[in-house]
């Protein structure tokens, strides 16, 4: 009789400020919690997404414990069990490690994880769970990423060049991995994008938990340490409080992908957008005939405009916008931002300011 696959899971990665979404992401309630015009929370879509993929018991979400209850809250439906908080930050090495610790003691060091963030908006989710099945099924023996196939040349994205094709019987190609390229500028951006061989980073990521384990030992050998202390204690929550300030605070990406060999990519498209500032709202909720995207309904008007992203949340005061272009004009209940669309990119400059100002009621 053949034996049992190995069980699979969703890593969703919920933690997080999202600061270039300010003044709407708060620590309080970051970016992932917001629906930004849909009809969903971004987290709230990634759950629906990991739990049609490997079941909501084998759904689980890594969020700061600072934002567990809140995450709880939006997502009342999930096991308790499965909202894993991290004791202070560490970023997105030390958060993995936790899912793949998670994985492990419920199923053993060869479950996959399917390492998922949050953040994303998807709108292709029928080639989006294809593409996600196949990386499932190459991260039994290897560790896959899903790179997303470039729509024109982003420079606030990490970018993957495509290495190798290999042999497989399917029609998505599967690639060796050529290397993992830092955020560019706009000619580097565009020269990458013309070639046809580089990808966006989507810092999606599938390995067995025993892979995240013998990576971390080797790369960042602090936090291998502490999650093989995790791994094996008879109270894991405990083992986890002990060391994790002291672990080291760095991305998956830098502290481990880039150093790990044999990493393999799989190409796609499937309406990708990491909903990153502002700019990128238009990609969440279609623009109307001269480009505008307004969210508030009777809240917000904009009148004889081009280009525009206005937003009013519930609660701001009644936002006005007229014969302007190419603004982003968005209003809370204590805050207004105006900026030009195509620095939505800094935006995280103000909330430095406030920061450093004491309006710590901002943040």
């Amino acid at each position: 009789m053949p034996s049992k696959e190995p069980a699979a899971f969703a890593v969703i990665l919920g933690g997080g400020a999202g600061t270039r979404l300010w003044p709407a992401s708060r620590l309080a309630r970051p970016k992932q919690l917001l629906s930004l015009g849909g009809p969903e929370s971004l987290l709230g879509a990634a759950v629906r997404r990991g739990r049609a993929l490997v079941g909501a018991e084998n759904t689980l979400i890594v969020t700061a414990a600072d934002q567990a209850a809140a995450v709880r809250a939006a997502i009342p439906d999930l096991p308790a069990a499965n909202i894993v908080a991290e004791p202070v930050p560490r970023n997105t090495a030390a958060a993995v490690g936790l899912g793949a610790v998670t994985a492990q003691r419920r199923a053993g060091p060869d479950a996959v994880i399917a390492v998922l963030p949050a953040d994303p908006y998807i709108g292709d989710e029928a080639t989006f769970a294809r593409l996600v099945h196949l990386a499932i099924a190459e991260a039994r023996d290897a560790i896959v990423t899903i790179g997303v196939r470039p729509t024109h040349a982003e420079t606030g994205f990490g970018y993957i060049r495509l290495g190798t094709r290999l042999a497989r019987a399917g029609a998505d190609p599967v690639h060796d991995v050529g290397g993992f390229f830092e955020k560019p500028d706009r000619p580097t951006a565009e020269r990458y994008v013309a070639s046809g061989e580089y990808l966006w980073n989507s810092g999606m990521f599938f390995l067995t938990a025993r892979r995240m384990l013998d990576e971390a030992r080797r790369h960042l050998p602090a936090l291998g340490a502490l999650l093989d202390a995790a791994a094996a204690a008879d109270d894991v929550d405990a083992a986890i409080a002990s060391g994790y300030a002291d672990a080291p605070s760095i991305s998956i990406d830098h502290g481990v992908m880039e150093k790990a060999g044999g990493l393999r990519v799989i190409p796609g498209a499937f309406g990708w957008n990491d909903v990153g500032s502002w700019a990128a709202l238009p990609a969440r909720r279609a623009p109307d005939a001269r480009g505008n995207v307004v969210v508030g309904g009777a809240a917000a008007t904009l009148i004889d405009g081009d280009g525009n992203i206005v937003v009013a949340e519930e609660g701001a005061p009644y936002v006005g916008v007229l014969g302007v272009r190419d603004l982003v004009v968005v209003a809370t209940r204590d805050a207004i931002l105006v900026i030009p669309k195509d620095r939505a990119q800094d935006v995280r400059r103000i909330v430095e300011a406030a920061k450093q100002s004491g309006r710590d009621d901002l943040l």
